[in-house]
């Protein structure tokens, strides 16, 4: 199975990307430039998830302060096109 479709099939399955740096013994800005060729080339769909506390002062205490991006939590899900990769 290639790289690109060991992070495919973990991202399907809902892992997280500390989870995937981990199990696939990746650097995280070389998992995260791959994540981002993938939906450039839609084989991933990014799906934002704003942090529901972000009004107040819960994040120090919840997952949104361990978010991927400044802007909240970032989800991706697999495209046609990458369920057809991995298949």
């Amino acid at each position: 199975m290639s790289r690109m479709e060991e992070v495919l099939s973990r991202i399907k399955k809902g892992t997280t990307i500390r989870s995937i740096v981990k199990e696939l013994d990746m650097n995280r800005s070389t998992l995260l430039a791959m994540i981002e060729f993938m939906v450039d080339e839609q084989y991933l769909k990014q799906v934002d998830m704003h942090c529901s506390c972000s009004t107040s002062n819960l994040c120090e205490q919840c997952q949104c302060s361990d978010a991927d991006t400044d802007h909240g939590t970032v989800m991706y899900t697999l495209t046609p096109k990458g369920l057809r990769f991995i298949s």
